[in-house]
């Protein structure tokens, strides 16, 4: 089987320290300053091999994309969430992009000068909205049957980097592509994140303490890491 390769270009920074990334489907290698000639090209083939096989690996996942039909031009779409609930999204030409909420999901207007990528970002911001209040109730639940840990507020956004966070001042961010998998997960990255709030880092004192609330942790972990988080 051919070996699959995807595009790169190579920019110069002034950065200590020679670093890739990817956008969309192309690697970025982003250089340090005062490299040698010979240095550049060592640096070059380490990093693109090493972000091939990083980018190989994420494309086997399962990728969290509700959005595609209405961003290839569709004006109506259903996304069904992991909790069984639907939300309607219906796309018109408007002035300026703007959304009403209806009954059965949200009538969108959409500008003619929105970029691909806002648009996007705006639909995810609308899911967390329908869902906001359910999800704040459900951490808190968690929270008073496991762990209770003091909450300061929770939030529920699109990233595109991590499933979650908990901040040192007890605000817990969850992803909204969560919302879209099997609740079990959901409810691995809630107790994840509660957890933070007693120990800050990864140990294997801080396993042991999710271990302790949820036993089957590892397993939702292990199904976690076969979806691929969204991007613009």
């Amino acid at each position: 089987m051919k070996k699959r390769t995807f595009r790169h270009r190579v920019e110069r920074t002034r950065n200590k320290h020679s670093r890739a990334v990817c956008k969309g489907e192309t690697i970025v290698i982003r250089l340090a300053r005062n490299l040698s000639r010979t240095e550049e090209r060592e640096h070059i083939q380490s990093l693109l091999r090493r972000m091939t096989h990083l980018v190989l690996e994420e494309h086997q996942k399962i990728a969290i994309d509700p959005f595609r039909h209405l961003l290839n031009g569709g004006h109506t779409h259903t996304v069904l969430l992991g909790s069984g609930r639907t939300i309607n999204f219906s796309l018109r030409a408007g002035a300026r992009t703007k959304a009403l909420k209806t009954r059965q999901g949200w009538q969108i207007d959409v500008s003619p000068h929105i970029r691909r990528a806002a648009l996007h970002r705006f639909l995810w911001s609308l899911v967390a909205k329908s869902e906001r209040t359910r999800i704040t109730v459900l951490v808190h639940q968690i929270n008073h049957e496991t762990l209770r840990v003091p909450i300061r507020e929770v939030k529920v956004r699109f990233a595109t980097t991590q499933w979650g966070s908990c901040s040192p001042q007890g605000v817990i961010m969850l992803n909204t592509a969560l919302l879209l998998l099997p609740p079990s997960l959901l409810h691995y990255v809630i107790i994840h994140e509660l957890a933070h709030r007693n120990i800050a880092n990864h140990s294997a004192r801080y396993w042991e303490h999710v271990e302790s609330v949820l036993p089957t942790y590892k397993r939702a972990y292990r199904q976690l890491q076969g979806y691929r988080l969204p991007q613009l």
